[in-house]
């Protein structure tokens, strides 16, 4: 399809790619954090709530399940929150999550894992880097052949 004035695919791209990367990038981010830092415990659950939205294109449900568990630095106790698929099983009274120790927020349930995005986040960052080689590599090409262009021309001239 040929991008033109007319064509709004241009302008959406140019909206919708970048906030995919942007939500990558955070997501990504969380993901490596847990890889390094994080830990894994058992947490009580205080409330599972089955959230119900409206049909649609954004229309679904999923769990919200609330739990708390011990810091693991500071023993102080951290009440948090997930949202899970519809699909994963209801959890009982206890789950065990992952968080990352001196982080509010920072955590999940154990298994709950955002690969999706991770996968388009590497995808991107490899593709950036691939197209950015291939513009290094034209661009060389391109001085070179101007530089030959040019020593040709000044021999021509004292000729």
């Amino acid at each position: 399809m040929e991008m033109n004035g007319q064509s709004p695919l241009g302008c959406l791209l140019l909206i919708v790619v970048p906030a995919l990367l942007f939500v990558s990038t955070y997501l990504a981010w969380w993901e490596l954090r847990f890889f390094v830092q994080g830990r894994t415990t058992e947490a009580a659950v205080d409330r599972v709530e089955e959230i119900r939205l409206r049909s649609g294109l954004f229309g679904g449900s999923y769990r919200d399940v609330h739990y708390s568990f011990p810091d693991g630095d500071s023993d102080r106790l951290r009440s948090e929150r997930d949202e899970l698929p519809a699909s994963w099983p209801r959890p009982d009274n206890t789950v065990r999550v992952e968080f990352v120790p001196g982080v509010p927020g920072g955590s999940r349930v154990a298994g709950h894992r955002h690969i999706g995005f991770t996968i388009f986040f590497v995808v991107t960052v490899i593709g950036s880097a691939v197209y950015g080689w291939f513009v290094l590599r034209d661009a060389r090409r391109a001085v070179r052949e101007g530089e030959t262009f040019e020593s040709m021309r000044r021999r021509a001239r004292k000729s």
